[in-house]
């Protein structure tokens, strides 16, 4: 009974030894399979979490431009306002100015000057017009031959308009005409800039 028990016990350590390595094996495979899933699972995800990552990077960049953009616009828009102002109240001061001018008496003589020359420009048979109360200051001026002096009370500050039909020439030389001509070049001069 020995030699039989002794077989049996060499048998079930075998059967034994032989369920412990498959169940070894079993594990291995187990454990190579999860890990191997895993691994996928992973690599996935992190692909995943890349491509969001990038997605909402480049949507708070367009956000954030946006946003830029909309804040340069409104600054734009608020520089061009006070642009505006300074230069209304400019424009204002220089008229008040030259409305003073017209009331002085230099402006006889600057008038007179004025009007030989744009007289002269405009040829024989031109006609020139100035304000109704600027009329008295002309007298005595010599002009060309053929010229005519009218009265337009259009003519705000002061200042003379001309035309000569037959030649086909006109020309505003009023002191208004004169500070609109500035308005341009005082926008461009005067450090107002709107550069965001």
């Amino acid at each position: 009974m020995n030699e039989l028990d002794t077989r049996a016990a060499r048998f079930l350590d075998s059967i034994r030894a032989e369920g412990e390595a498959a169940c070894a094996a079993i594990r291995e495979e187990t454990e190579r399979e999860v890990t191997g899933r895993l691994d996928e699972t992973r690599r996935t995800e992190n692909a995943r979490v890349e491509r969001t990552l990038r997605f909402e990077t480049e949507r708070a960049r367009t956000r954030a431009n946006r946003d830029l953009s909309a804040a340069r616009m409104a600054a734009r828009a608020k520089l061009a306002d006070q642009r505006q102002k300074i230069a209304d109240e400019t424009f204002a001061k220089a008229k008040a100015q030259l409305a003073d001018f017209a009331a002085s008496d230099k402006y006889a003589a600057w008038l007179q000057t004025e009007a030989a020359a744009l007289a002269e420009a405009l040829g024989e048979n031109a006609n020139l017009s100035v304000r109704s109360i600027d009329l008295p200051l002309l007298k005595g001026v010599k002009l060309p031959a053929g010229t005519t002096l009218t009265a337009d009370d259009s003519i705000e500050l002061g200042g003379l308009k001309g035309a000569n039909a037959a030649k086909g020439l006109a020309a505003d030389d009023t002191l208004a005409a004169r500070l609109n001509a500035q308005h341009e070049w005082f926008l461009e001069n005067a450090g107002l800039e709107i550069n965001i």
